[in-house]
């Protein structure tokens, strides 16, 4: 069996959305290729990204709908607070727990469309923060699809194709410029496909598509670490060679997700415990101001250092922040220089 490379998938996050224009733009027509795309966006965006990249592509952009039927010369967007994947030829548009703190997130598409499509998937990693699309470009390359990510030069928020080019065998390190020539000379080239990588993408299909909640695999290891999203137990697993965490209902992230998670949790917590030690402050003043006008000066004296106290502790705490608190760590300059060395290019 000779499979032809026709399903591109896309993900892209914080300044993805110009490299995606020029994709689009630059992209020969009528090329035998359906195209699946993620960007991230909040629940309350307008959904106005399929007309902003319409006008400048040579394909139809739409917003995807369950169980439209996959055809070639289309492109179809995941649309606000809904992951996009693949469903036996079919798309499939479902609400479902957020991955990596994300809703549409990335690697639920990669995931499926490695899944149902292997070899005839091109997955596409653009500019982006932390690492959704990591674990799922992982997914894509076991199931011996083709794997490029935009070059850190050219990225506007790098994290995202860094990280995949930190844990991912990418074929193509390329700029979003680079891309559709690249894309052009993938679509339509036949390759040779063994029976056993075939048997193998078919076992796995509904274990990657689906990705259940643990307990399910006895190699996945309980955790005392808790779901930023729901506050349930996490399990912690290895999955082509990433680290992952899932909880009970299915909310899933890497290891780099979850850290930074915990982050924002800690300076969320410390914002509130900052405005509360200053309310509690202003309380004892005014509770001070009205004992002495009632000449209790020993009793406004006492409120007066508790007053100073919880002050005092509320702009250490704002120092604190002011300062900034420890970001998640990205793999640097170098480690997208070692892929791009064992990258193709064009």
């Amino acid at each position: 069996m000779r499979p032809r490379r026709d399903l591109v998938v896309v993900g892209a996050s914080a300044g993805g959305v110009p490299a995606l224009q020029t994709l689009l733009g630059e992209l020969p027509a009528e090329l035998r290729m359906t195209m699946l795309i993620v960007v991230h966006s909040s629940p309350e965006s307008p959904g106005g990204l399929a007309d902003v990249l319409n006008r400048g592509s040579a394909y139809p952009v739409s917003y995807a709908r369950d169980g439209l039927e996959i055809r070639y010369g289309h492109v179809y967007l995941a649309p606000p607070d809904f992951h996009l994947t693949t469903d036996d030829g079919h798309l499939a548009v479902r609400h479902g727990p957020r991955e990596n703190r994300f809703r549409p997130a990335v690697d639920p598409l990669f995931r499926s469309a490695a899944a149902s499509h292997g070899e005839r998937v091109i997955a596409i990693v653009l500019s982006g923060s932390l690492d959704d699309g990591t674990h799922g470009l992982a997914a894509v390359k076991d199931h011996g699809g083709t794997a490029i990510v935009q070059s850190e030069e050219d990225a506007l928020v790098p994290h995202m194709p860094v990280s995949a080019a930190h844990a991912v065998a990418v074929d193509y390190v390329v700029s979003a410029a680079e891309m559709p020539r690249v894309i052009a000379g993938l679509v339509g080239k036949s390759h040779r496909t063994s029976s056993r990588r075939a048997a193998a993408r078919s076992t796995a299909k509904k274990k990657a598509a689906a990705d259940p909640p643990p307990p399910v695999d006895p190699t996945e290891t309980p955790t005392v670490l808790t779901c930023p999203d729901c506050g349930g137990a996490l399990w912690e697993l290895e999955d082509h060679g990433t680290l992952r965490y899932r909880c009970h209902v299915g909310h899933g992230m890497t290891s780099e997700g979850l850290a930074q998670a915990q982050v924002d949790g800690v300076e969320e917590s410390l914002w509130r415990a900052a405005r509360a030690l200053a309310e509690h402050a202003e309380l004892r003043r005014r509770m001070a101001s009205r004992a002495r006008k009632g000449a209790l000066s020993s009793l406004a004296d006492g409120w007066d250092m508790d007053a100073e106290e919880s002050q005092r502790r509320s702009d250490e705490i704002t120092g604190v922040l002011k300062g900034g608190l420890p970001r998640g760590a990205v793999p640097g300059p170098r480690a997208v220089r070692s892929a791009r060395r064992g990258a193709q290019r064009g």
